[in-house]
């Protein structure tokens, strides 16, 4: 009799074990899963956590330059470098490379001089990024057209502030590695790389040149007296070229002595006229932004590059002015790098054969 209990005692237990697994899911529902990242999973009875990081695009104001920001949970955000839609990277490559050819320093076959010398002016830099456009992605064949893009979409304040929070960097870093790959030739004929305190040196002067010319915009950008002698000037500018076309004028016509002497007499009176008009326009500018290192020419020069942005949009003056203050704490960055060590050259730029400045 005890074994057939036994025996049924055992059947009933197999019995209830076979359905109890049949129908565990009404008892302990199935725990759902959540995706975290492709190919990883994680089972949760509780509601989802929010993901701690996720690919995310960064909007830059103005500008269709992008940074993307990627990871995955449980990893650290990796910023990816940002380019603007129409000053690329190459721009700034090409302008640090620019900015170290100027510099000469002393003791060598162009400078004999014993101090290091900058050739660099607000014009020569404008010349060339105004007609060969190296670094920027317009049409280099319509010079005017390209022109009018870059200011329209530069001289806009989100795009300034853009460009200086992302490029700084990267322009301190193309100095260095510019500065790192060039060599100079001393008066004896050999090349030697840029030492560590030539370096100094011209990081020291350009970051002199940047805050004069910063400075000075921020200056005129906010000094209305300035636009109305900016104007007379160009305009007496014009009546000299005027004058001039009319004495050739009657050179070829069968005109009196007394008409040949009143032509030769008015190009005398407009030359001096616009002379004038210089100094006076030349005198302002000094008396508000008191430049260091800027010689007459430049400063006049800089001053009717402004006054042009401020034809094309009135707007435009007050961005040129927040474009000094930006390029004065860019100075200040410069500054600081030249007391910084040169970093060490990576592994590509270390094989490269240094240049010789200018080429």
């Amino acid at each position: 009799m005890k074994r057939v209990l036994v025996i049924l005692a055992v059947l009933g237990l197999a019995v209830g074990g076979y359905w109890f697994l049949q129908n565990r899911e009404r008892f302990f529902p199935k725990p759902v899963a959540k995706e975290v990242a492709p190919q990883r999973w994680q089972v949760s009875t509780a509601k989802a956590p929010e993901p701690l990081n996720a690919t995310a695009p960064v909007a830059l104001n103005a500008t269709n330059a992008s940074a993307e920001v990627n990871a995955t949970a449980g990893t650290n955000a990796t910023l990816q470098p940002a380019a603007d839609e129409i000053l690329r990277h190459d721009f700034v490559s090409d302008l640090s490379e620019y900015l170290v050819a100027r510099y000469l320093p002393g003791g060598t076959k162009k400078n004999p001089a014993p101090q290091g010398r900058f050739d660099l002016n607000v014009k020569s830099v404008n010349m060339r990024y105004g007609i060969d456009f190296p670094g920027m992605n317009v049409d280099p064949v319509d010079t005017l057209g390209s022109r009018k893009a870059i200011f329209g979409h530069v001289l806009q304040e989100p795009v300034l502030e853009f460009l200086h929070a992302a490029y700084t960097p990267l322009f301190l870093d193309s100095l260095d590695a510019a500065l790192s790959s060039t060599s100079h030739t001393l008066a004896s004929g050999k090349s030697v790389p840029v030492t560590e305190e030539q370096r100094k040196e011209m990081l020291t002067m350009l970051a002199a040149r940047l805050r004069a010319v910063g400075q000075t915009m921020g200056a005129l950008a906010r000094t209305d007296s300035i636009r109305p002698l900016v104007a007379k000037y160009l305009e007496d500018i014009e009546n000299v070229s005027q004058a001039h076309l009319a004495f050739w004028n009657v050179q070829g016509e069968n005109a009196s002595l007394a008409a040949r002497d009143e032509a030769s007499t008015r190009i005398k009176t407009t030359i001096q006229t616009r002379e004038i008009s210089r100094q006076r326009l030349l005198q302002a500018i000094v008396t508000v932004a008191s430049p260091q290192g800027m010689d007459a020419s430049e400063l006049i020069y800089l001053a009717q590059w402004m006054y042009r942005r401020g034809l094309e949009d009135p707007q435009r003056v007050r961005m040129t002015g927040r474009a000094g203050d930006l390029l004065v704490k860019v100075a200040d960055a410069v500054e600081e790098r030249s007391r910084q060590p040169r970093p060490e050259p990576d592994a590509q730029n270390a094989t490269e054969e240094p240049r010789k400045a200018g080429e």
